[in-house]
């Protein structure tokens, strides 16, 4: 589903290539308010919204067997898995 992925130089982006030849490019602010781990589900339903700092970056990217991602922020949260096909239903939104 993936052919590869990485933060982009400058860490504010997630860079996808896909198998079908399509790219990505997801925002880390944008991955930090969609995560789905039960911490940021929490916030979701108690704020109403997830705050995000200005300017978060993308510290690590980590793969979780062969189906996604733990992907690290800088404000500390690392606790939310993106399975790919989450990833590629982000992308297809986020492009719209």
């Amino acid at each position: 589903m993936i052919n590869t992925m990485d933060a982009t130089p400058d860490a504010q982006n997630l860079a996808v290539s896909w198998e079908d030849g399509t790219s990505s490019t997801l925002p880390a602010y944008f991955l930090r308010v969609e995560a789905m781990d039960a911490f940021t589900r929490r916030e979701r339903i108690d704020t109403g919204a997830v705050k995000v700092s200005k300017g978060i970056e993308i510290t690590g990217v980590f793969p979780v067997g062969g189906y996604g991602v733990n992907i690290h922020f800088s404000d500390g949260h690392d606790k939310a898995i993106y399975p790919f096909s989450l990833l590629r239903d982000l992308s297809d939104r986020f492009d719209k």
